[in-house]
């Protein structure tokens, strides 16, 4: 009888689940240069997106609501263009 994913006596290691799961499937689409840290900070940026409460994805993350803010979550493109044109607009730049 396998081993389920979740059987919690028996919890998979990450590397093992990188390597067995994970890695063929990003390799099978072009994205073998990708790392479990560009999946994390993946995940907290698209979190962000989605409005999740930020305590939340740190408690997911498993770190503090400091480091999820300063080190995993990034920006999106739009959101930073959106913040420099309302600062062009109050300073007066066309």
């Amino acid at each position: 009888m396998g081993v389920s994913l979740l059987d919690a006596a028996n919890p998979p290691r990450k590397d093992n689940c990188w390597r067995r799961w994970i890695a063929p499937r990003l390799r099978s689409v072009g994205l073998e240069w990708v790392n479990f840290q560009v999946m994390r900070s993946t995940h907290a940026s698209l979190m962000r997106e989605l409005k999740v409460y930020p305590k939340v994805v740190a408690d997911q993350l498993g770190h503090s609501l400091d480091v999820d803010l300063n080190v995993y979550r990034k920006t999106a493109l739009g959101r930073r263009k959106e913040a420099l044109d309302r600062f062009e607009s109050a300073v007066g730049v066309m």
